[in-house]
């Protein structure tokens, strides 16, 4: 069955951003019981957008946790404060508005949680772009603490030990089955372009 948390991974781990802009505004109301092809009709999807739905589906069923982790890395507030719940949705929106631009042209995104920004920094004093106290972070510096699989704002150290330990996961040496070798070797490179993100962020050689 279809629920709400599920929604929000499939918005997490579908790259299509049409898509996850279906998937949010999905209201489910007093709906119960939800299947996916129940879900895909009434989205009106057609025919490449249910591959892609089906996709996502099979690869949360391959890999809930993994799923999850991507959601939760990436959007997870840092703690119960309404201000850093607020963050968290905001983040949300700017990644999914600047995509939408991304795949479809300037002026495509959608920006209208940029409005509410306003109050959020009239009554915390934070610059909107300030990440020296885990305010907003670029949506390249986001991607790469999700390939990392680790939250934003970590010290360098951290984000070490966080590349080593992916390393030691996605290393395609790990893997006989070719397709999965494959897939380990686009991953690790990811994780190598992330690191080098870092260090020149930090100074490192």
């Amino acid at each position: 069955m279809i629920t709400k948390m599920l929604v929000e991974i499939f918005q997490a781990i579908i790259d299509d951003p049409t898509l996850r802009s279906l998937l949010g505004n999905y209201g489910f109301g007093t709906k119960s019981n939800i299947d996916l092809e129940t879900m895909m009709d009434e989205l009106e999807l057609d025919a490449a957008e249910r591959e892609k739905f089906r996709k996502a589906y099979r690869e949360y069923q391959q890999d809930p946790q993994g799923s999850y982790d991507r959601y939760k890395y990436k959007y997870e507030p840092k703690s119960e404060n309404p201000f850093d719940k607020f963050d968290s949705y905001y983040q949300k929106f700017e990644d999914w508005a600047n995509e939408t631009e991304e795949k479809f042209g300037k002026g495509t995104g959608d920006f209208r949680h940029r409005e509410y920004a306003k109050y959020r920094q009239q009554h915390t004093g934070q610059n909107q772009q300030s990440q020296s106290n885990g305010g907003f972070y670029s949506s390249e510096e986001r991607k790469h603490y999700e390939t990392l699989e680790i939250k934003p704002g970590l010290s360098f150290e951290e984000i070490k030990a966080a590349y080593k330990n992916a390393m030691k996961k996605y290393h395609p040496d790990r893997f006989i089955d070719a397709e999965k070798k494959k897939y380990a070797e686009t991953i690790s490179a990811k994780i190598n372009v992330a690191y080098d993100y870092f260090k020149k962020k930090f100074n490192k050689t």
